[in-house]
């Protein structure tokens, strides 16, 4: 009879089905990877659900880059220079209030609503 890594005696059926390692191990075995693969898996679309994405950071890049069947490739463009790519600041609006006035909704129910009017800017 084959000899586990922790001394104890393993089935041969074991052996031959090319397990090298009691029924024991190999379950704490297993608990490890499956730990460190849930690490690894990710939706790549919102209809494929998730994938295994691959061991290393590499791997991992690239499949995210490749996307599925369903999803294209992610770009990877050069970000964009100059004037066009500075984010524009825009000046918000202040209002003040004007008054009531009193409409109809859809359902013909009356509803109050505030009037506003815009501060122009000095």
């Amino acid at each position: 009879m084959p000899y586990c890594r922790c001394g104890n005696e393993f089935p041969e059926a074991r052996a031959r089905l090319g397990c090298d390692c009691c029924l024991e191990c190999g379950t704490a075995e297993a608990a490890a990877e499956t730990a460190r693969r849930a690490h690894m898996i990710a939706p790549i679309s919102h209809k494929s659900g998730y994938t295994y994405l691959g061991p290393d950071r590499a791997a991992q890049r690239q499949r995210l880059l490749e996307g599925s069947a369903k999803t294209p490739p992610m770009e990877t463009d050069p970000r964009p220079l100059g004037r066009a790519a500075r984010p524009r600041q825009m000046k918000s609006k202040r209002y003040e209030f004007a008054g009531w006035e009193f409409k109809p909704d859809k359902r013909g129910v009356r509803q109050k609503r505030a009037i506003l009017r815009e501060i122009p800017a000095d």
